[in-house]
């Protein structure tokens, strides 16, 4: 699925049907449809709850030294909560704890820092959702699936006239 699986074959970068040739030499193109529903099923939100939960959590331990106006929470709160709630529950997850790690001078992380570390995973999990969803359809084609037969049964017996 990855790019560099492709790069230095002399092949394209990515090609469905390239993918799915090598998922059968894997012994995985069966996996397709279930990974894709998978993959789409992570990208679901988190709960309200959870994440006002973490970020009362991020509140209490970024200011338990400061004074803080309550409106100034319930604020920083809906703000906060409505810029982060379309990122997928593990992703959103990864990158508070990503951002509280990498935080310094003991601040409370942004929504900037956060979404640093949170929008490139969920690109790259929406090129691999893109990339099943193409592998799917190419095994629902029925010319592609008569020419990837056809191609690898020519595979599978130049292989075999090798070895006699």
């Amino acid at each position: 699925m990855a790019d560099r699986e492709f790069v230095f074959d002399g092949g394209p970068v990515w090609a469905a049907e390239r993918a799915l040739d090598i998922a059968a030499r894997n012994d995985v193109e069966q996996l397709v449809p279930a990974e894709r529903l998978g993959l789409q099923a992570a990208m679901r939100p988190p709960s309200q709850d959870w994440l006002v939960d973490r970020l009362s959590i991020l509140w209490t331990q970024f200011m338990v030294a400061r004074q803080a106006d309550p409106r100034a929470l319930a604020v920083w709160m809906a703000e906060t909560g409505s810029l982060l709630g379309d990122l997928p529950h593990d992703i959103v997850a990864h990158a508070i704890d990503q951002a509280v790690r990498k935080s310094r001078h003991g601040f409370i992380p942004s929504v900037g820092e956060i979404r640093q570390f949170a929008d490139p995973l969920v690109e790259e999990r929406e090129r691999q959702i893109e990339r099943l969803t193409a592998m799917e359809a190419a095994m629902a084609d029925p010319v592609a699936t008569a020419a990837r037969t056809e191609r690898r049964a020519a595979t599978a017996a130049a292989h075999e006239g090798r070895r006699a």
